[in-house]
């Protein structure tokens, strides 16, 4: 664990890994894999504590300890108790096993990791007589094992609670979107952090929150006051405060106009509760506002929307919510990109507008296309002859001078 340019695993939401790999270059990482739902890299200390402060895209950043084949479970067991586990951790930490198996005299998830843990147990009470607690729910140690056939990786967790935990949240809507996904989203739309952005059915502000700490350079996980890495016994608290120092001057002060809105009251509620959480309460616009009898106050910007969907929410007609959500991009807001998430192909369609790209993400367990639309003045067609009538027009005034 203490050398320079150590493998490490970042994980992620399907659909984000490209964004991952860019956010891990440009934090200085090195051979950076993208893999399914994850990107492998190499770094030192500083990369892996820079990882857990400063993606936006990743779920939790994993230190590989060792690889070893085994034969039998008996094998597996003796193994893993000669591990010098206290060059890791101290026996007072909480320990929970996270195991998975493939192909393996493993065929018990369960009984793996219950193994697993008899083995750390086991090595603490050997050399000190006493053995670490389980703690499932918040462990300040993870350790993850991966099987396949008779081959085990061995890592541990250095983030602790999934990074989409940010810290700011403390109020939510019904079917709330994950913070990983929001700012993945906002990423893969291509929001320069310099137009206007609008999030018109922004229900608890995940949009507007991730977007807001973007513009202003913000650290995703300044808030958080927990990773497990914490808990290692080679943790530099010095180092840490550092880069919590760094990223702290690095704010910016000002944004473009950010406008969160939601016809709910609920919603309101919820979304002032987490911008205030999150620093950003006057700095986002929040207004109770119907989307589909406002108009935008500017000519152009990015809006991003993850509507209703009919088998997450409950409504009347959602075909007929789906055909007016369109019609509303169309006639108040054209000049801007729109972006939409959802699962089902049918509802989009109703939208009745073209998208010009599509990609495939996982809200949750839901498959979902997140679609963006260029809106335009008319249709389509007219906009580009209008652009290629343009310079033509300048060059009739400039004779007329």
């Amino acid at each position: 664990m203490e050398k320079e340019n150590e493998r490490m695993i970042a994980k992620t939401l399907a659909g984000l890994e490209g964004l991952l790999e860019k956010e891990l270059i440009e934090l200085g990482a090195n051979d950076v894999q993208q893999q399914r739902r994850a990107v492998s890299f190499k770094g030192d200390k500083q990369i892996l504590y820079k990882a857990n402060l400063w993606s936006r895209t990743a779920l939790s950043i994993l230190q590989p300890l060792f690889e070893f084949p085994f034969e039998t479970q008996q094998d597996y067991y003796d193994i893993l108790r000669e591990y010098k586990w206290d060059d890791i951790f101290s026996v007072n930490k909480t320990i929970a096993i996270n195991a998975l198996a493939f192909d393996s005299v493993f065929t018990n998830t369960h009984f793996l990791a219950q193994r697993t843990k008899d083995a750390i147990a086991d090595y603490f009470t050997e050399k000190t007589g006493k053995r670490p607690n389980v703690d499932i729910d918040e462990p300040q140690i993870k350790v993850n094992i991966f099987i396949t056939k008779n081959n085990c990786s061995v890592s541990l967790d250095s983030s602790g609670a999934p990074l989409f935990k940010r810290g700011y949240r403390r109020k939510n809507v019904t079917a709330p979107l994950n913070e990983v996904l929001g700012a993945g989203l906002i990423m893969l739309s291509g929001w320069d952090k310099q137009q206007p952005f609008y999030d018109p059915m922004c229900g608890s502000a995940t949009f507007s929150i991730e977007a807001g700490m973007m513009a202003l350079n913000m650290a995703p996980s300044i808030f958080r006051r927990n990773f497990s890495f914490f808990n290692w016994q080679n943790f530099d608290f010095a180092l840490w405060e550092s880069l919590k120092q760094e990223a702290r001057d690095g704010e910016l002060k000002n944004s473009p106009e950010i406008l969160a809105s939601d016809i709910s009251n609920l919603a309101m509620d919820a979304a002032r509760q987490n911008l205030m959480e999150a620093g950003l309460l006057g700095r986002v616009k929040l207004e109770k506002r119907d989307f589909f009898q406002s108009i935008p106050s500017h000519d152009n910007g990015m809006v991003i929307i993850n509507p209703p969907y009919g088998r997450r929410l409950q409504s009347e007609n959602i075909s007929e919510y789906y055909q007016n959500m369109g019609t509303a991009l169309k006639h108040n807001y054209a000049g801007f990109k729109a972006w939409i998430i959802s699962p089902d192909k049918l509802l989009t369609h109703k939208i009745g507008l073209r998208h010009f790209t599509q990609t495939m993400v996982f809200n949750g367990q839901i498959e979902c296309r997140f679609l963006g639309y260029e809106l335009y003045k008319g249709t389509k067609k007219i906009h580009k002859t209008e652009s290629r009538q343009k310079p033509l027009r300048k060059r009739i005034d400039h004779d007329k001078k």
